[in-house]
């Protein structure tokens, strides 16, 4: 390929191209250069061409017909390429894209991107598998929040590559692949335009009877291992260390760190732990292979988050079940299966009285805890005078075209701007007058009201600079000036407190929640809101500022007000060791240990 120009050369390698020639394409994505996207990462420079789909495997070499470039490019996330490659007399010249065709692209995102219009696809032809599978396109997966990397399955030949999202799998063997595959399955079949319509039909069938099969088939397998477990009688041996298993999920925003950080706390301890989770944005649990796993480890103890869960353990597994959330299996108000050996543990009363409402007999209080490798003061670090919030905004669960809402949220504005009680027989008062259940009420418009307007009135009257991160924030104008985005939870929230003077902490009946700790352990005084006249103890007066009103708040903030005591030091009450102490304590662990802690988690037969 004979370049224009050295200078042009250079501009153009840190640049994403479209080439309407696709020999030009493939010699410049061959050579895999690397250039800075917006954000500052790194990443391979994207070769786009117009021409037939070919089998070349480079995953930054794509395809783009340039009669479809804008439908092309507004069906997915990729870098739109701002550079036109055109050859001509043997010379590649190098044109700017055009600014209206960027734009459009832009607006057609905005429309068609703004849910998700991919999916896990199973491709009749290799070719449209590669080529899609390189887009590396995402897909629902039932969360709000958590998405998947589109799989594109394909059948035929391919030659040998790297790219994970393509997985071959020929059509007679689905049944045997997917029975154990922890991938999701597909969830549509493409085939190219000019297959013969009687072949089109065929190739659905044989789909719509192998995803029956792969069903009945993982149904049968999961009772003969369910019996299997529960037969199986976890051996204590002199000398070897308690089994530990602990499930979780990747479609958690919390609990799937939750429950690492008890993995890290038992291994800790100088116990073996299977932390199962799925591996990837590819995968599901797939309960054929978590059975599996489970039997070959044999576990003394399974600790879950948030579910029962009970059905395929041995009686002498000890089951510890720790309560986070207000999920349906305990608010429906249904007796649960209980075995003597489930130890239940929750962080709140309401979550006890629910818990009792199911027939469990005893419930242990835990509170939320946090990870000491990542939630901690920096002393070393210049503290600004800020305040933060990271959470995410409620906004979306009320519907504001429903006036019985609007209605319920003026009341609870009333309460929450004069400082009254939201005790249950208020928020109970509320909803008899309207036509909303209490639950609606309690968990969703009293959350939106304690939760939001505190950031509102900070956004409106603070003297100090505010940076608000977290979710939907943007579609409130008082907020949206101060809104900087999302953060994964985890080091960059922790990044957040420890830069900040003063955090916003707002619950409607709970002072000891994860997010006091998160800020406390970073050394950023908590100005949490203050429901301690509903609030289970301790409520760690001299550690925390507390505000009722929007006039507290604004004081707190203009006099620059501290609290008697550092709040670093509430946080070491909310650790996973101090859960691990507290889980054996008051569980069969305890016996089988014969000491109220592990030491070195040997135990005697």
């Amino acid at each position: 390929m004979t370049q224009g120009s050295e200078e042009n050369r250079k501009v153009n390698l840190v640049k994403d191209i479209f080439f309407l020639n696709i020999e030009d394409a493939y010699s410049e994505a061959a050579k895999q250069n690397k250039i800075v996207d917006e954000q500052g990462g790194e990443r391979l420079q994207y070769c786009y061409y117009d021409g037939l789909l070919t089998d070349i495997v480079l995953d930054n070499f794509i395809q783009v017909p340039a009669d479809g470039f804008i439908k092309f490019f507004s069906h997915n996330r990729l870098p739109v390429p701002k550079i036109i490659a055109i050859s001509q007399d043997g010379v590649v010249h190098f044109n700017e894209m055009p600014a209206d065709v960027i734009e459009e692209v832009k607006q057609y995102r905005t429309k068609y991107l703004a849910g998700y219009i991919h999916f896990d696809t199973y491709f009749v032809d290799p070719l449209l598998a590669l080529n899609a599978a390189k887009q590396r396109n995402r897909v629902y997966c039932k969360h709000p929040t958590i998405d998947g990397l589109q799989l594109c399955y394909y059948r035929g030949e391919l030659p040998e590559h790297s790219i994970k999202n393509l997985v071959h799998v020929e059509l007679h063997d689905l049944v045997e692949f997917f029975t154990l595959s922890k991938l999701r399955l597909p969830e549509m079949v493409e085939m190219p335009d000019d297959l013969e319509d009687e072949l089109k039909r065929a190739v659905r069938e044989d789909m719509a009877n192998a995803l029956d099969a792969i069903t009945k088939k993982r149904v049968a397998l999961i009772e003969q291992l369910t019996q299997k477990a529960k037969a199986q009688k976890p051996v204590v041996v002199d000398g070897e260390p308690m089994r530990i298993v602990i499930p979780s999920r990747r479609l958690t925003t919390v609990m799937q760190y939750c429950s690492q950080g008890l993995a890290k706390a038992f291994e800790k301890r100088g116990c073996q732990v299977l932390f199962y989770i799925e591996a990837n944005d590819m995968e599901v649990h797939n309960y054929i292979d978590f059975l599996n796993r489970f039997i070959d480890f044999n576990p003394h103890v399974v600790v879950y988050i948030n579910s029962l869960r009970n059905t395929f353990y041995h009686d002498d597994v000890i089951n510890i079940i720790w309560w986070q959330d207000p999920i349906s299996e305990i608010k429906n108000q249904q007796l649960l299966n209980w075995r003597k050996n489930d130890f239940n543990f929750s962080v709140s009363p309401i979550f006890d009285r629910y818990l009792k409402q199911c027939g469990a007999e005893n419930v242990e209080r835990q509170h939320f805890v946090i990870d000491e490798d990542i939630f901690y003061s920096d002393d070393n670090r210049q503290r600004q005078q800020k305040i933060v919030f990271v959470g995410t905004s409620y906004l979306t669960q009320v519907d504001f075209d429903n006036n019985q809402q609007q209605q319920v949220i003026e009341e609870l504005v009333e309460i929450l701007n004069r400082g009254g009680r939201f005790d249950e027989q208020t928020v109970t008062r509320i909803a008899e007058r309207s036509s909303l259940t209490y639950e609606f009420v309690f968990w969703k418009l009293l959350f939106y009201v304690i939760r939001d307007y505190p950031v509102r009135w900070l956004c409106q009257h603070s003297t100090l600079p505010v940076e608000i991160y977290g979710r939907y924030w943007d579609q409130n104008p008082l907020v949206a000036p101060f809104f900087l985005g999302e953060l994964q939870h985890g080091d960059k929230v922790a990044d957040v407190y420890r830069s900040a003077t003063y955090a916003i902490v707002s619950h409607a009946f709970e002072i000891n929640s994860q997010r006091l700790a998160e800020v406390a352990a970073c050394g950023c005084i908590p100005l949490v809101y203050d429901c301690r006249d509903v609030a289970e103890k301790p409520h760690w007066d001299d550690y925390c500022l507390f505000f009722k009103t929007e006039d507290d708040l604004k004081n707190i903030i203009d006099n620059r007000l501290r609290p008697a005591k550092s709040s670093t030091v509430l946080a070491k009450n909310f650790t996973y060791d101090a859960a691990v102490d507290h889980f054996i304590e008051k569980s069969a662990l305890k016996c089988l240990l014969g000491k109220s802690a592990f030491g070195d988690c040997q135990v005697s037969a």
